[in-house]
């Protein structure tokens, strides 16, 4: 890793959300191990970080050129390798994506992510929990059976 070796889970974790929040992919990537996988249950994309991760945080960062997040409490399991997060995502949308079109709408969200390290001490699973109704709203998208608001 680029700021050398994460001897913590809580680093690890750390480190993604300031790349995160600093939209350097390769560093967010960088954080998982070599099979590495995300579950963004919501949205139902379950598969490996550094393909189906890569492909949803471009599309964010992308879409919402101000998109940042902020770790509001974390929580760690008593061998220190599993890890909650309570983070707020916010952003403005400057383009159409994910099925929404852009209205220039602002939203912050609550998200829960449950992480888990290896013994390589990156991550090798991430789960992420949002209400994504309330994302749809707060971006003005109103029908989740179609594009055709207005």
């Amino acid at each position: 890793m680029r700021s050398g070796k994460l001897k913590t889970a809580l680093d690890i974790a750390q480190q993604f959300f300031s790349s995160y929040r600093s939209h350097d992919l390769d560093g967010m990537l960088e954080c998982f191990s070599a099979n590495g996988r995300i579950d963004y249950l919501p949205i139902g994309l379950e598969g490996p970080a550094r393909e189906d991760g890569r492909q949803i945080w471009e599309g964010l960062i992308e879409a919402f050129p101000n998109l940042t997040n902020q770790v509001t409490a974390t929580y760690q399991d008593g061998d220190g390798r599993t890890l909650v997060f309570e983070v707020t995502i916010s952003g403005t949308q400057a383009r159409d994506a994910f099925g929404i079109r852009n209205k220039g709408r602002h939203f912050d969200l609550p998200h829960v992510f449950i992480i888990r390290t290896g013994d390589d001490q990156r991550i090798s699973w991430m789960k992420a929990y949002w209400d994504n109704s309330a994302w749809f709203l707060a971006l003005g998208r109103t029908s989740l059976l179609d594009d055709a608001d207005s």
